[in-house]
């Protein structure tokens, strides 16, 4: 293993959905990645993959109760793209929730990227991000 200068690599983002079929269908929708599998314990299926055949990039996602306010702690990812306007737009039509609309980070005064908060209908939260931001002139 390459020696880094953190504590810890990424390895994957974990999010927590309550009904892993529908976690599928949407994650799915929303990154183009694509179920490769589910596994478990004595249980049943607690977690399914979703990754891409030719990329390194995967998600997994982990079944959690109903009521998730009985977990800590959540989920969150940025997720890069070209136009955040058509993101959430796109996000609206397969079931996530707009938290905060696109919007210029810091400030409109002063931008260096453009972004919005969303939620996938499990609860969990995640960015859409267009960085590095070039304006028109």
């Amino acid at each position: 293993m390459r020696e880094t200068k953190g504590i810890a690599k990424l390895w994957k983002p974990v999010v927590n959905v309550t009904d892993l079929g529908e976690g599928e269908k949407f994650w799915s929708a929303l990154t183009g990645l694509s179920p490769g599998g589910r596994h478990g314990d004595e249980s049943g299926d607690v977690y399914s993959i979703l990754s891409d055949p030719d990329e390194p990039l995967w998600l997994l996602l982990q079944l959690v109760p109903r009521d998730q306010t009985t977990w800590v702690g959540g989920t969150h990812v940025d997720l890069r793209v070209d136009d955040v306007e058509e993101a959430v737009q796109r996000t609206l039509e397969i079931g996530g929730v707009t938290i905060n609309p696109p919007a210029f980070y810091p400030s409109d005064e002063a931008p260096l990227l453009r972004w919005a908060i969303m939620r996938d209908p499990f609860g969990n939260e995640f960015c859409f991000v267009k960085w590095p931001l070039i304006l028109d002139a």
